[in-house]
C-alpha cells in the first residue's frame, strides 16, 4: 500500500471508523457497563442531538463556509417552539413553529454572508450571541415547562426495539446522503466550496445555493432542538451551548475539510458524532471530572484539525 492510499484511509470514513472501535474497545475494559444495552441505548440517543446538527454542519462547511451560531438557534427556535406547545398544546404547530424560526435565523445568516459579503465566521459569531441573548430576553432566562406528555416519545420512544432518535437519523442521513451525492444540489455546494469563482463562471447562483445552505444548517439546529426539548421536556435558553463545537468537530473527523471546501463524506459525519457522544458517555461512567471531560472534549476538536491537516500533506 502507498503512501497516498494509506493517508486516504486513514483519514476518510474507515479510519473514523477505527477510532470508534478503538475509544469503544478502551471503554469496555475499563468499565463493565458500557457495552450494556441499557447504556449503548442511552448513547444513541445522546448522539442524537448532535448527529442532527452535524448534517447541516458538513453542508455548511463543504460550501467553505462555517457556522458557529447553530447552538444558539437550538436553544432559539425550542423555546419558541416550548411556548406555543404549552399555551396551545399543540405539538405540530410547536414543532412547525421552531422550525420555521430555525429556518428564518439561518436565512439572516446566509443573507449576510451571501449578499453582503460578510465573513461567515464574523456573521454567526455575532448572530451566536445574538440569538442566545434574545433566547434568554424571551425566557426571562428560565426554562419552559408543561409541554404534552406525548411530545416527550420523540425523545424517549421507541419503535422495533430501536429509539425514536436513532429512527430519525436513519431517515435523516439516508436523505441527506442522496440529496449531497446524487443531485444537482449537492454538486452545486460542492463547486462553490472547492472555487467559488469557478462555480460562479460555470453558471452556478452562488449566492442562492449559499443561502439555502445557511436555511439548512438553521433547520437542522432546530429540529435538533425538538429533540432535546422532548428529551429534557423543557424548553431552556442554555440549550445547545458548545454544540457547534460538537457539531464542526463531528464534521470534520469524519472528513469534511475546514482548509478547504468541497469536501464532505456524511457517513464519516455520522460516525463522528458517535465517536463524540461515546467520549462523553465513557468518561462520564468512569466518573471522570467535568473540568477534565472539558479538556478531553478540547483535545477532540484538536484531534479533527489534525486530521484535516494530515489530509492536506
Amino acid at each position: 500500500m502507498n503512501k497516498e492510499k494509506l493517508k486516504k484511509l486513514m483519514v476518510g470514513s474507515f479510519g473514523t471508523f477505527v477510532l470508534l472501535l478503538l475509544l469503544l474497545t478502551v471503554f469496555t475494559i475499563l468499565s463493565d457497563i458500557f457495552m450494556s444495552k441499557g447504556n449503548i441505548t442511552n448513547l444513541l440517543i445522546q448522539s442524537g442531538t448532535n448527529a442532527i446538527i452535524a448534517v447541516g454542519m458538513t453542508f455548511i462547511i463543504m460550501s467553505g463556509n462555517i457556522d458557529i451560531s447553530v447552538g444558539a438557534i437550538l436553544a432559539m427556535s425550542s423555546c419558541l417552539g416550548a411556548r406555543i406547545m404549552v399555551d396551545t398544546n399543540n405539538i405540530i404547530l410547536g414543532s412547525l413553529v421552531a422550525l420555521l424560526v430555525g429556518i428564518a435565523l439561518g436565512l439572516f445568516n446566509g443573507y449576510l454572508v451571501a449578499y453582503l459579503k460578510f465573513q461567515p465566521f464574523i456573521v454567526t459569531l455575532s448572530t451566536m450571541w445574538l440569538y442566545r441573548g434574545m433566547a434568554y430576553l424571551y425566557t426571562g432566562g428560565m426554562s419552559i415547562v408543561g409541554m404534552p406528555r406525548a411530545f416527550t416519545e420523540l425523545g424517549r420512544g421507541k419503535m422495533f426495539a430501536l429509539p425514536n432518535v436513532v429512527w430519525l437519523m436513519i431517515i435523516l442521513y439516508i436523505i441527506c446522503y442522496f440529496i449531497l451525492q446524487k443531485t444537482t444540489f449537492g454538486r452545486k455546494v460542492c463547486a462553490i466550496g472547492d472555487n467559488k469563482e469557478a462555480a460562479r463562471l460555470s453558471g452556478i447562483n452562488v449566492k442562492r445555493t449559499t443561502l439555502v445552505v445557511f436555511a439548512m444548517s438553521g433547520f437542522f439546529a432546530a429540529l435538533s432542538g425538538l429533540v432535546y426539548m422532548s428529551r429534557l421536556n423543557s424548553g431552556q435558553p442554555i440549550a445547545g451551548q458548545s454544540y457547534e463545537m460538537y457539531a464542526i468537530a463531528a464534521a470534520v473527523i469524519g472528513g469534511a475539510s475546514l482548509i478547504k471546501g468541497g469536501i464532505g463524506n456524511l457517513i464519516g459525519t455520522l460516525i463522528g458524532a458517535i465517536f463524540i457522544a461515546a467520549l462523553q458517555n465513557g468518561l462520564t461512567i468512569l466518573n471522570v471530572g467535568t473540568y477534565w471531560q472539558q479538556v478531553f472534549m478540547g483535545l477532540v476538536v484538536l484531534l479533527a484539525v489534525a486530521v484535516d491537516r494530515l489530509r492536506k500533506l
